[in-house]
């Protein structure tokens, strides 16, 4: 098996802008690992249904048969993990009446038991409320929480908000020093929605758990935005996985790195309520 690291998705737009920008910050280094992008263009659930039943299909055989996948004569062999990364859509319930918010996030449970590990059917990233939330940052930490909550029924304007709540719009610009901040502000808001508790500096040691079994900081998020939010407001916590994966990758010296160049401030938002 090759040192080929596949990223899965959703989209097109945003999520090329994303993949790039990851590349040329993260994995242009010599020696470094080759990452491949590929776009499923559909739900999770439409990716998940074909899976489910055949343990033995591979995600890179159900790429293959799309002509516009982006992998070529990629082989299953060839790659030696796959991410998947999808938004949370909980929105595309309201196209679904009969359907519960319990119901969907019992569904998305489903989904993290499936894929749960890079090196066989796939690791599970999760946007939430979509792709944008990457963008979702202020330069004041401040405004990096207090905006931060975002309504279920308001998800179809969530592009729109971001666009006019934003210090960070052009993706393009990102280098290491902005995917810095994103990271620092994104493992705090993690670590807020878990723990009930904001933290400015926060040791690797405090959240090493979080990595541990296949990434298991995907599935406590859910549950915590579930029992915390979702259920109780009809809303999601803005949190980008984007930052959370490179942290899962590179571990400890990477977020050493990111306080050393963003250096975290105090913020007087407590914590999500």
């Amino acid at each position: 098996m090759s040192d080929i690291i596949l990223l899965v998705f959703e989209g097109e737009t945003i999520e090329e802008q994303i993949f790039n920008s990851i590349k040329s910050n993260f994995f242009s280094y010599p020696n470094s690992n080759t990452i491949i992008k590929s776009s499923f263009c559909g739900e999770i659930f439409q990716l998940w249904d074909k899976v489910k039943d055949d343990p033995d299909l591979s995600i890179v055989e159900i790429l293959k048969e799309k002509p516009d996948s982006g992998i070529g004569n990629l082989d299953r062999d060839d790659v030696s993990e796959v991410h998947l990364f999808f938004d949370h859509d909980a929105h595309s319930v309201k196209s679904r009446p009969r359907e519960s918010q319990q119901e969907y996030n019992e569904k998305i449970c489903s989904l993290l038991k499936t894929f749960n590990n890079e090196s066989e059917m796939g690791k599970l990233w999760i946007s939430y409320p979509m792709a944008e939330a990457l963008k979702h940052i202020k330069t004041n930490p401040n405004d990096c929480f207090n905006d931060a909550r975002i309504a279920i029924c308001d998800y179809s304007n969530y592009k729109d908000f971001v666009s006019k709540n934003s210090d960070y719009l052009n993706i393009k610009k990102y280098d290491q020093a902005i995917w810095n901040k994103l990271t620092i502000i994104n493992v705090q808001r993690t670590f807020c929605l878990i723990n009930d508790e904001y933290k400015d500096n926060i040791e690797y040691d405090e959240i090493e758990n979080w990595f541990e079994e296949n990434a298991i900081i995907v599935k406590m998020i859910q549950d915590k935005q579930y029992l915390k939010f979702i259920s109780k407001k009809n809303e999601v916590v803005a949190l980008s996985p984007f930052p959370l994966f490179l942290l899962n990758y590179f571990g400890k010296p990477f977020l050493n790195v990111c306080k050393n160049e963003e250096q975290t401030k105090s913020c007087s938002f407590g914590c999500y309520k």
